[in-house]
């Protein structure tokens, strides 16, 4: 069952970057370099946030599939097992978040964006560490080295998107490329873990 569980994961993570790359194609008044990943559930075309939720809800999807794979897997036990629970949170968080749309950066903050904003923080950071683990899952194989890699990448971006967020000169410059660095090393990461379990 690993091994199906873990490809579904691989292709619900597939999609999810599929999507991700669609987000920066389609017009929806969201600037890659200037605006956060939020933004774009928050478009005002249509179109654009349908895209976002789909791809919300295909992460979403994956770290939920990653974590019933892991929870099965027979080599997984006791403080190993933790990861797997987390990717559950995980995937719970990334569900809720299309239901909660940030604040656009010129309108008022609100309760909902402050809400948003917590959920990201959360997801951010349960993310980055499940690196470790699930280069631990995948023993000396070059896929560990590969996960290794990414975290190391992931790393460098959430130090970037943190001072960029800090700093307001850097915000517009800096800001949605350090996220959008994060992201995609984060979203690879599990994709190498789905793949070298359903190699088994």
């Amino acid at each position: 069952m690993v091994p199906w569980l873990a490809a579904g994961a691989a292709a619900l993570f597939a999609i999810r970057l599929v999507l991700f790359a669609a987000l920066h194609l389609v017009p929806g008044g969201v600037h890659p370099v200037r605006h956060a990943v939020s933004d774009y559930a928050a478009s005002p075309q249509p179109r654009t946030r349908r895209l976002a939720t789909a791809a919300s809800w295909s992460m979403a999807g994956a770290w939920v599939v990653l974590g019933a794979a892991v929870l099965a897997d027979s080599a997984v036990s006791g403080a190993m097992a933790q990861p797997g629970l987390w990717m559950l949170v995980l995937g719970a968080v990334l569900a809720l978040m299309p239901l909660v749309p940030t604040d656009l950066p010129d309108a008022p903050t609100t309760l909902r964006g402050r809400v948003h904003l917590l959920m990201a923080i959360a997801w951010f950071t349960i993310t980055y560490s499940e690196i470790g683990p699930m280069r631990r899952m995948l023993g000396g194989s070059a896929l560990a080295g590969a996960v290794s890699a990414l975290g190391a990448i992931a790393a460098v971006g959430l130090a970037a998107l943190i001072i960029s967020r800090l700093v307001p000169a850097l915000r517009t410059r800096t800001f949605g490329i350090s996220e959008r660095v994060f992201i995609l090393a984060v979203t690879l990461a599990p994709l190498l873990l789905a793949i070298g379990l359903a190699a088994g």
